[in-house]
């Protein structure tokens, strides 16, 4: 969940909430009044208890929305109990919508914490608003559980728990300077220890993420499978020699300048006129327009492979004639080529007479090292009035970077049998996984290097459940980790 969808959510919620915390408000006032006249009760509720009252069930009803509400019935039963694992996805992927889902987790709870010792005074203690806090988002996860509607997690637990936490340090610092009428150094600190931590965190990972000369590997998984009682069957025999491949780099990874190259590109092609807000989640950058008629459409880049795609979102694609497939051919061919999109050696083809290709092959063994090759396609396609109705650009240019020594065959069937591969549906005790194939493949980091890894093919227990993974290659260390868990 990225930031866009958080407050898309949160605006969605907010309204009914918010209306809820109202009505609580009315019938506390009415409840007081009757207490107080008709029942002649002495003891007194102060605006601001009332007001923090009405808060906290808008915001609890607020959090069930969110959590569960707002969700199907599409996890029950799940939970993940591995400790961190949260922050292990978030490095592998370099993400940053699961940062910042993790930021908002402990954000969201932090007005728990804040209202709670100003409704009751009890929770001034710090133990009182820790259970209390404790309970709430244990409570939640529970209710998620049972329900199916989210995953029973402990990072969210820990997330949770520590955003109550710093609401609850936040409003001791200015209880403290209204009663006290002056800053105390204690609980200002206190305030800003939660924050600080967070940022000198962040601050290291960032460092030390820039310092390492490759990407990290989204293929990696946050959690192992457990392997103990799944049966592995082979008949493949593993060389055990340490090999080297090369190292590339897309040529417009992270490149800003090719983004807006293209964006303008495209508009001027097609007369259209692309919004200058964007929508970044994670690889993907995308960029919302309208036509000259109004059509709405949509510019979307995957700025770690330099692929991007355009749509206008129409269902159907129309069928070429001759005449139109040479007009359309010579009109987008030159388009790219002027734009140097389109390499020399891509072949053209018309697919199911409907759409336009042109596909690109490597010319050598790129294992070898080459000093840069172009792989991949581009397929467009036209709508009943003959506009463009989608332009999907595939072709990823990669330059050589350094050959590297990778592992070998059999320590990367290590790897499987230690379950440190990205696995959907987890295995059962009592499987069988049958492996038939194992071959060097390549995929692109999180910094847009195009690094070798083993895919492994097979199936598990029957032939029609097709099962598959891949290892990293470019990983000494995992060879010191499995030695390690022995």
């Amino acid at each position: 969940m990225d930031i866009v969808t958080i407050f898309q959510t949160l605006f969605r919620w907010g309204i009914p909430a918010l209306a809820a915390g109202i009505i609580l408000l009315l019938v506390l006032a009415g409840g007081y009044l009757m207490y107080k006249k008709v029942l002649h009760g002495e003891k007194k509720v102060n605006r601001l208890q009332a007001a923090c009252a009405a808060l906290l069930f808008g915001w609890l009803i607020l959090v069930i929305c969110l959590t569960s509400l707002s969700r199907g019935s599409n996890f029950t039963g799940s939970m993940n109990i591995d400790f961190m694992s949260g922050y292990i996805s978030a490095w592998n992927h370099w993400s940053v919508s699961e940062l910042q889902l993790i930021l908002f987790n402990m954000l969201m709870f932090a007005p728990l914490g804040f209202l709670l010792p100003l409704l009751w005074k009890k929770a001034e203690k710090f133990w009182v608003t820790l259970l209390v806090s404790f309970s709430v988002t244990a409570l939640i996860e529970v209710i998620q559980f049972f329900t199916g509607t989210g995953i029973f997690e402990l990072d969210d637990l820990f997330h949770n728990l520590i955003g109550s936490l710093f609401g609850y340090f936040c409003v001791m610092a200015v209880l403290s300077l209204v009663r006290e009428k002056t800053i105390r150094f204690a609980p200002v600190a206190k305030m800003l220890l939660i924050p600080g931590m967070i940022g000198l965190t962040l601050g290291i990972v960032i460092l030390a993420y820039a310092h390492q000369p490759y990407g990290n590997m989204s293929i990696l998984p946050a959690v192992q499978e457990d392997m103990s009682e799944v049966k592995i069957v082979t008949g493949l025999e593993m060389s055990e020699q340490n090999t080297t491949a090369a190292i590339y780099q897309n040529k417009y990874a992270e490149d800003k300048n090719y983004v807006s190259k293209i964006k303008s590109a495209v508009e001027n092609l097609e007369n259209l006129t692309f919004s200058n807000l964007t929508r970044r989640e994670d690889e993907n950058l995308g960029y919302l327009g309208k036509d000259a008629n109004g059509t709405p459409c949509r510019l979307l880049f995957f700025f770690r492979s330099g692929e991007w795609s355009y749509t206008n979102f129409a269902e159907n694609a129309a069928q070429l004639t001759e005449e139109q497939t040479d007009l359309l051919k010579s009109r987008y061919q030159n388009w790219m080529k002027e734009l140097e999109l389109l390499p020399e050696t891509a072949q053209f083809s018309v697919q199911n007479g409907d759409t336009l290709r042109w596909d690109v092959t490597p010319q050598q063994d790129i294992m070898q090292g080459m000093e840069a090759f172009q792989t991949g396609s581009v397929m467009i396609q036209f709508d009943e009035s003959g506009t463009l109705s989608s332009f999907f650009y595939q072709i990823t240019w990669n330059e050589y970077v350094a050959d590297e020594t990778i592992l070998s065959e059999s320590q990367a069937f290590e790897q499987v049998e230690a379950g440190n591969f990205e696995q959907y549906v987890p295995f059962q005790p009592g499987d069988t996984l049958y492996i038939e194939q194992c071959e060097l493949a390549y995929v692109y980091d999180t910094k847009g290097f195009y690094q070798p890894v083993y895919e492994f093919n097979g199936y598990i227990n029957q032939s029609d459940n097709l099962w598959s993974c891949k290892i990293p290659a470019l990983q000494p260390t995992y060879a010191e980790s499995v030695e390690n868990q022995r």
